[in-house]
């Protein structure tokens, strides 16, 4: 399974590689109710910091005011208090959902 990334940050940060899920991430995401869509989404939007793209709760308001037609897609992830993608090369090794809604960097 293959992610590739769209937004400019990524393109920057990753040179635009495709990011393959490892088995880990895969048992993850189906024992946390995390789905591919959840995760591209945080891809596409999210904050890059040091080994993780982080999709908090204030980024995911932003991102519905500014692009409505994606706010169906959005609504599970605030709910959840946002997405965290932990990546090394071209793995996205785990995913997790933040903490109360607080994500240490």
């Amino acid at each position: 399974m293959y992610f590739y990334c769209y937004n400019s940050i990524v393109t920057n940060f990753m040179e635009a590689k495709m990011l393959k899920l490892t088995k880990h991430a895969l048992q993850r995401m189906n024992q946390r109710g995390i789905t591919k869509n959840m995760i591209e989404l945080a891809l596409d939007y999210g904050k890059f910091v040091k080994d993780k793209v982080i999709l908090g709760r204030k980024e995911i308001k932003k991102i519905i005011k500014k692009y409505p037609t994606l706010k169906s897609k959005l609504l599970k992830l605030f709910d959840s208090k946002g997405l965290v993608v932990v990546f090394d090369n071209n793995y996205i090794i785990t995913v997790y959902k933040p903490q109360k809604g607080f994500i240490h960097v």
